[in-house]
């Protein structure tokens, strides 16, 4: 009988042990530059961003977490105080979820990649009359968007140091001009405090498989879009359908083809204001990479105008960046970013059925 409860009790032990979940509290600086990528940006720009940031985070140990992205991964909340050290630019103060699958985990010294999205409130910005020369932001909140490469060294089971590269991009998504947005790089060094430090190991090659066959999406989407670009009070709704295929050429890389239709009412509005015969139905036919990582979606794609509004939108083809996630069975949750060579268009929320 003893030997059955001490059986039992090694059981349980084991159980409580594989279900734990390290914790992290971090705190990190930042130093870098701003990117001019138009050159009317290039007097505003001469400057050194610098910040904090305050980190919140889990790594979640469990086989169910770990098919997410075929990855041990971390998930968090961040605050960040970025100063642009120029008072045409000002401050901002960002609030950050990400997620940071590892690439390596066995040794002390980790490589993983972070995803961050977020909202940010801009206490400088554009002024027709005040601050002229601020053509990166018009709008007190706006979204923050970046990617980082980190290096993290465990010095014990208590501390963690890191080394980041970060890309941060800042924009409005199109709801008020001027919105050149601003793409600015840092460095970042920084310290963790880990709680219920866990060794990480290998998981069973089983939990990695995947489908090589095609799959089949359909969706709709929507943002608000300014009919006058300098007036945040004149939004109109932006509806649209997408739907597609992606195809899997590896366990993370595959090719999408689709096509997606939108009527976008501030088109409308500005076809009204300046008299011409332009509809505000656009169509088009798109084409792209993604990588498909469990449960996230990362697409970047081409899109082909079939139909336009000629005499607003001159271009002819556009970049979408899309982030999606399943939350349910074959539903998927999503955002994207429609682009014009270097300059950012708007965003749009997306409610997406995936058939496997």
């Amino acid at each position: 009988m003893s030997k059955i409860i001490g059986f039992l009790i090694i059981c349980l032990s084991y159980t409580i042990n594989a279900q734990v979940n390290p914790r992290f509290y971090s705190v990190k600086s930042h130093y870098g530059f701003i990117i001019a990528h138009t050159p009317d940006l290039k007097p505003i720009s001469q400057t050194n961003p610098y910040g904090i940031q305050l980190e919140i985070s889990k790594l979640r140990t469990s086989d169910k977490a770990w098919k997410t992205c075929f990855c041990y991964g971390r998930t968090g909340f961040a605050f960040t105080y970025f100063n642009y050290a120029n008072q045409v630019l000002g401050s901002s103060y960002n609030l950050i979820y990400f997620v940071e699958p590892y690439f390596t985990y066995q040794g002390p010294l980790k490589f993983s990649l972070r995803g961050s999205i977020g909202a940010t409130y801009l206490d400088t910005i554009f002024d027709e009359e005040s601050n002229p020369d601020n053509l990166l932001f018009s709008t007190h909140f706006s979204f923050y968007l970046a990617l980082s490469l980190n290096l993290n060294y465990h010095l014990n089971e208590k501390y963690a140091i890191n080394l980041s590269a970060n890309y941060n991009h800042i924009s409005n998504g199109g709801q008020k001009q001027p919105n050149k947005g601003m793409n600015f790089p840092t460095l970042s060094i920084g310290i963790d405090r880990i709680i219920d430090h866990t060794k990480l190991r290998p998981k069973p090659s089983e939990l990695k498989q995947y489908s090589r066959s095609w799959s089949y999406y359909f969706g709709s989407f929507a943002s608000l879009r300014s009919s006058d670009r300098e007036a945040e009070s004149s939004n109109h709704p932006l509806i649209g359908a997408m739907g597609g295929g992606l195809k899997p050429l590896s366990g993370i890389n595959g090719f999408n083809l689709g096509a997606e239709l939108w009527y976008d009412w501030s088109d409308a509005k500005i076809a009204q204001q300046r008299v011409i015969n332009d509809s505000a139905f656009s169509s088009a036919f798109t084409a792209g990479h993604h990588f498909a990582v469990g449960d996230f979606y990362f697409l970047q794609q081409f899109g082909i105008y079939v139909t336009r509004p000629k005499n607003i939108q001159g271009n002819w083809m556009y970049q979408r960046y899309s982030f999606w996630y399943s939350i349910a069975n074959r539903w998927t949750i999503g955002a994207s970013l429609i682009a014009y060579g270097r300059t950012a268009d708007h965003m749009d929320g997306r409610l997406i059925y995936v058939i496997k």
